[in-house]
């Protein structure tokens, strides 16, 4: 509803109105919507596409497929080589950040539709948008076939500037896809008639037909399954598509169009704006910014551009990323914003904080340091809450972190990371704490005073207070089932090395089989504690590396030995004790 999605029922189509309805009222008081405005148009053009598609758009379940077409252009013979791309009437000398590849089938339906389609697109008008045919056939097409593909692939290597060259195309494939797609396939189908077709086209778009003639007097279909096979290397060897499909490829983004499916010219249209709002614009920028030092001038043409945008953007679309993603360019920051621009920088940090909050406490030292270190540009937008109940922050905060200047510039001592308060109340009873990852087990090792009764005024003389905390240990945590069993509660583990296995242990707790160990980074052996454990348990020693500083999160799962299925493995006895060892 006005470029709204919502679910097909009652329910949501009468709050959608309920929603919009205001929207409406709003624009028509204001003299935004008049009796001419066409309301679907003017709501699509300012905050929307003007087509939905879930296959495009991401909200269907596929998972978007990406090709990088940086190897394939620079061998030396690459397909991408000998394309010749259509451009939309009027345009072909502008810059086109984006790159629609068309690979189709012309023995299929869903080919010639496909194909039809992209020549109406063109047509409509883009401007940022060119469009390449990769067209093929299968080896035991009829000649009707070949020599459409001949035909086409001639017209727009050699007229692709022309003024008409897209009503030909149009024309031609309107032809073919009504009248010669039903009767393709027959053996010994006659030429004669797409022959006429197009000499009358021909003359009517005012491109020579006497070339045309000349062609068709030469058309072997021989040559053109030899040029098929070396497409096909391309189309299903390097990037991957099944014989006989149909695709579109938009820089380096593969869609592919299955037979029944609907995929119209709008759809090529909603592509485009795609991925040119979300990936294509910040690229094609920078490249057009770029000085190319020892290129020809002449070189540097629309094409020239055109291509370096594909290949950079199909090579980046092949890159891990984030599921979620924010676009910072809609945020004002005329008075709200720090700005630190770093001309050199190939990094540039949005940051939105609300600076009284936990997460600006901590963010806010982590920027200090990436502005010190990597030297980005920078936009900080502080995005506090308008009214306050309470006081939003009860603590002092400062982020640690090791740095280079830890190293003396005098000796080759090196100073630990240190975190430093001034200007602090001399009244208030205050606490020590360190932050810390959540597998670290950190202790205070020198402290004069009670940290967690600090009364600055009563250190007299004495002007500043130290500590020195220390990581003495990192968890090893886990959980420990039994197959269609409740976890088994009381269940010994030990941890050491081949020579001392027992070093530390723990017994695993009835909430979802949890335990925990304390360990140090190394190699160890994790097993069942001799005695009751091990006699009804069956589970082999695990080797475990302690790499990082990370912790470990382990899961396993055992099993009771043959004839101790029924056999518990707590008494009375032993549960008592269990539950005090835990409390």
């Amino acid at each position: 509803m006005n470029g709204l999605v919502h679910e097909p029922n009652e329910d949501a189509t009468m709050n959608a109105m309920n929603d919009e309805l205001p929207r409406i009222q709003e624009q028509v008081y204001y003299g935004h919507i008049q009796s001419h405005t066409d309301v679907l148009e003017k709501f699509l053009s300012e905050s929307s596409y003007k087509r939905y598609n879930p296959s495009i758009t991401g909200k269907s379940t596929e998972k978007k497929r990406f090709v990088s077409l940086f190897a394939s252009y620079h061998q030396e013979d690459s397909v991408l080589h000998d394309i010749s791309y259509l451009h939309s009437h009027g345009t072909g000398d502008d810059a086109k950040p984006v790159t629609h590849l068309l690979a189709v089938d012309l023995s299929s339906v869903t080919g010639t539709k496909l194909l039809h389609e992209a020549i109406r697109y063109l047509m409509d008008g883009s401007n940022t948008a060119r469009v390449g045919l990769l067209l093929y056939a299968r080896s035991d097409s009829v000649s009707t076939i070949l020599l459409m593909k001949d035909i086409i692939d001639r017209t727009i290597s050699s007229f692709s500037g022309k003024e008409k060259v897209l009503d030909f195309l149009y024309g031609l494939c309107k032809y073919y896809e009504g009248q010669h797609m039903a009767a393709s396939s027959a053996a010994g189908d006659t030429l004669s008639s797409i022959k006429d077709k197009v000499y009358s086209l021909a003359a009517e778009t005012g491109l020579p037909v006497d070339d045309y003639k000349a062609w068709l007097a030469s058309f072997s279909a021989d040559t053109i399954l030899k040029g098929i096979d070396k497409l096909s290397d391309f189309l299903f060897g390097q990037l991957g598509l099944e014989f006989g499909s149909n695709a579109v490829i938009t820089n380096g983004r593969i869609f592919v169009v299955d037979d029944g499916d609907s995929f119209l010219n709008d759809d090529l249209g909603l592509l485009e704006s795609m991925e040119y709002e979300l990936r294509t614009k910040y690229i094609h920028e920078i490249i057009e910014e770029v000085e190319w030092a020892g290129v020809d001038p002449d070189y540097l043409t629309s094409k020239f551009y055109n291509d370096i945008t594909m290949l950079v953007s199909s090579s980046m679309s092949i890159r891990e990323r984030p599921s979620e993603r924010a676009h910072f360019e809609i945020l004002n920051a005329e008075y709200s914003a720090i700005k630190l621009n770093s001309m050199n920088s190939s990094v540039h940090i949005d940051a939105v904080i609300d600076p009284l909050s936990p997460a600006g406490q901590k963010l806010s030292p982590l920027l200090r340091i990436l502005s010190r270190q990597i030297q980005p540009s920078m936009r900080i937008v502080l995005n506090p809450i308008s009214s306050l109940a309470d006081l939003p922050l009860k603590n002092y905060y400062r982020f640690v972190l090791p740095s280079m200047d830890d190293f003396s510039s005098t000796d080759f001592s090196v100073h630990g990371p240190t975190a430093f308060f001034s200007n602090m109340p001399l009244s208030k009873t205050l606490t020590m704490n360190i932050d810390v990852p959540e597998p670290w087990l950190v202790e205070p090792v020198v402290a004069i005073h009670d940290l967690d009764n600090i009364l600055l005024e009563n250190l007299g003389d004495v002007r500043t207070l130290q500590a020195v905390y220390e990581l003495e240990a990192l968890l090893l945590t886990g959980h420990c089932m039994e197959k269609d069993r409740e976890p088994p509660r009381g269940l010994q583990f030990i941890l050491g090395t081949k020579q001392r296995p027992h070093l530390v242990d723990t017994l695993v707790m009835s909430n979802l089989g949890y335990w925990q160990m304390k360990v140090s980074p190394g190699v160890w052996y994790l097993q069942l504690a001799p005695g009751r454990s091990a006699d009804l348990y069956e589970l082999p020693s695990k080797l475990i590396a302690i790499d990082s500083l990370r912790g470990k999160l382990l899961h396993i799962e055992v099993q009771k030995k043959k004839g101790k299925e029924h056999e518990d493995l707590l008494n009375a006895d032993d549960d008592n004790h269990v539950q005090e060892k835990t409390v």
